[in-house]
């Protein structure tokens, strides 16, 4: 790194391979690095093969989950919120064709953070229910928005007029020429509103708004998926949200994507690992049957090639080239 001084103390950018800024008025430069090693820990490839379906899911859901987060950090967005709070709590691996391809696993991720209480879920799939009393309400094609406002109002301590109950829906479909899964993204959401004569099952999904025992609640036979209720409040110009996770109705796909198989199919795809095969609590995915391998030259023996569970440590979830070239590690 060098000072600059005279007619180049105004020179800001990159030139070849030296780096040009600005600093207290002095234009400092320095040379780029132009050799980043990848490793590709078990650590660092597992967080690489996870990434690819968050940001799908993320990527889908986006337009419908704006304000979702009600408190950031500052200078972070929706996405980095989404990613922060998904990324420790799913092993969904998709290969590195699939997420080409524009797959994705519907999987139960967190969709919102707020102060609203959140709505509880009872039951599992596809007949899971809310913990929204409906009283004696129910729910036909003559029902009103003014029937439902009204029965959740006079049921329900947490809710008033002008609050927003929405229904995000993820189902699961499969493209029938590539062999893909991928998701279909749907929401639906109704206002309360004490006068409102319009019918509600024209505004919202009869799915997601249905009277199961006496609550709100999920009605069967929609198909594989995610779903969930969200409760929101407009409040001194803000939207206060309920914290609300997916709910998991998508078991046989999750199953078929996660899991120790699933990570080692597409872990393929992004060029295997690299890891020290003596450090403790490692493993590789090298031969150690003679060959060269894991760096070195095989020197004979057939040894054991090594089942250690994986703890790696690493936190790179980049979705960068593996040719070189450094990648971005946004979370810990």
């Amino acid at each position: 790194m060098a000072i600059l001084n005279g007619i180049l103390k105004k020179l800001n950018g990159s030139a070849g391979s030296l780096t040009f800024k600005q600093v207290n008025g002095q234009t400092v430069v320095s040379e780029k690095a132009t050799t980043v090693k990848n490793t590709r820990t078990p650590g660092q490839q597992r967080q690489r093969t996870k990434w690819g379906n968050v940001v799908q899911m993320y990527k889908g859901i986006m337009p419908l989950i704006n304000c979702g987060f009600e408190q950031k950090a500052p200078r972070c967005n929706d996405f980095q919120m989404f990613m922060k709070v998904n990324m420790p709590i799913t092993d969904i691996y998709l290969t590195r064709p699939e997420v080409a391809g524009g797959g994705c696993i519907a999987a139960p991720y967190q969709i919102t953070q707020g102060s609203l209480p959140s709505i509880v879920i009872s039951g599992e799939g596809d007949a899971a229910r809310t913990d929204i009393s409906l009283g004696e309400l129910t729910i036909d094609e003559n029902t009103t928005v003014k029937d439902f406002s009204q029965a959740v109002v006079n049921n329900n301590a947490d809710y008033d007029y002008g609050d927003q109950i929405s229904f995000f829906d993820v189902l699961q479909r499969v493209n029938a020429v590539t062999g893909i899964p991928y998701c279909q993204f749907l929401a639906t959401n109704v206002v309360l509103d004490k006068a409102s004569e319009v019918k509600l099952l024209d505004m919202v999904s009869k799915y997601g708004f249905a009277v199961v025992d006496g609550f709100l609640g999920h009605q069967e036979g929609e198909g594989a998926g995610v779903f969930a209720w969200v409760h929101t409040r407009k409040a001194n110009g803000k939207t206060l949200v309920s914290t609300q996770s997916l709910i998991d109705n998508n078991a046989e796909m999750i199953a078929e994507y996660s899991g120790a198989e699933a990570y080692k199919r597409s872990v393929k795809t992004y060029g295997g690992e690299n890891s020290a095969f003596l450090t403790p609590g490692t493993t590789t995915t090298q031969a150690t049957d003679g060959t060269a391998s894991a760096g070195g030259s095989g020197n004979g023996g057939t040894g054991d090639s090594g089942s250690g569970t994986d703890q790696g440590g690493g936190s790179d979830s980049g979705g960068g080239s593996d040719s070189g070239g450094e990648e971005e590690i946004p979370y810990e």
